[in-house]
């Protein structure tokens, strides 16, 4: 059984990327208690979307 193509990779992370930022916005604690936070995870959902995006444009 084979995994999500790439456009849906691509939409699987746009979701995340939404969500992220909503909870960012409405003030909602960082989940992780090994220190993250919300602007390193937005951060680096953009870097997985975009490198993402040259791969399918290099398809």
């Amino acid at each position: 059984m084979s995994g999500p193509t790439l456009q849906q990779r691509l939409e699987i992370l746009l979701d995340h990327l939404a969500e992220a930022e909503r909870e960012y916005a409405a003030g909602v604690p960082y989940p992780d208690h090994a220190g993250g936070n919300w602007p390193d995870k937005i951060a680096g959902i953009k870097q997985r979307i975009a490198t993402l995006r040259e791969i399918i444009a290099n398809e």
